[in-house]
Formats: structure tokens, C-alpha cells, sequence
């Protein structure tokens, strides 16, 4: 490493060495041990440089702004309560009709596979369901 290298890295990463990419460390303290009175006003000036750097603090925002800055935010919108219900009673009605689809599902193949006498028993089955008085009890 040159002394036009350690100044590089010198301005790019601060005065504390430790704080410079690994792989470059060990050339930089050989060069210190070296030259030190080359290197030492370079990490001086850079130095103090870190610590005006890290001793600065944003100041804090006036309640002036604080409150413009919340006035201009958006307001959050609310979905329209209509919504949910939909969701509900949709979904609610897809699993009935699903359940209605696997039932006439299973007439149909057993009416292919059932010997004709077995006919009567399976329609009268299926009739039973059409008998039935459902009523939905709380949301669905």
C-alpha cells in the first residue's frame, strides 16, 4: 500500500483504522509502522472529521411541523361494512353448493353402477333431502 492508497481509504472510511475493510488493515498498520509521520496527520484530520461526524444530531421537529405533516397524512378508509356479509353469505352458499354437488355426484354414480331394483331405494334417499327443513343459525 502507498501513501496515495492510505489517504484514500483514509477519507473514504475515517481515522480509525478498524473501521476499514478487513483486507486492507494489515497494509495499513504496516505503513504506519513505516512512515508514521505520514500517516498520523492523515488519520488526525480524518479524525476529527469522525467525530464531528458521529457528535451531530438531527434536530427535533417543532410541533408546528409535527402537526402539518398529521394534518396533510391521509385519513384511513374503512371498507364498507356490506363487505364481510358478502364474504360470509358467498361462502356460506359455495359449501352448500358444493355439498349439493357431491350429493348428486354420488346419485348419479351409484345410479350407474346400482342394479335397477336399487333404484327405488336411491331416489327415495335423495327425496329425503328435499324434505329437509335447513334453517342457518348466527353468521356464516
Amino acid at each position: 500500500m502507498d501513501l496515495d492508497r492510505f489517504a484514500a481509504l483514509a477519507e473514504a472510511y475515517g481515522g480509525d483504522v478498524s473501521r476499514w475493510p478487513e483486507n486492507v488493515r494489515e497494509a495499513a498498520a504496516v505503513l504506519m509502522s513505516a512512515d508514521p509521520a505520514a500517516t498520523a496527520p492523515l488519520l488526525a484530520a480524518q479524525s476529527d472529521l469522525d467525530w464531528a461526524l458521529d457528535s451531530w444530531r438531527t434536530p427535533a421537529a417543532s410541533a408546528t411541523l409535527q402537526a402539518a405533516i398529521l394534518a396533510s397524512a391521509p385519513t384511513q378508509r374503512r371498507p364498507p361494512a356490506w363487505r364481510g356479509w358478502v364474504w360470509r353469505t358467498g361462502l356460506g352458499a359455495g359449501l352448500m353448493a358444493a355439498g349439493a354437488a357431491g350429493v348428486m355426484a354420488g346419485v348419479v354414480v351409484s345410479g350407474a353402477i346400482a342394479p335397477v331394483g336399487d333404484l327405488e331405494v336411491i331416489t327415495a334417499a335423495v327425496s329425503a333431502y328435499d324434505s329437509l327443513d335447513v334453517e342457518l343459525v348466527g353468521d356464516v
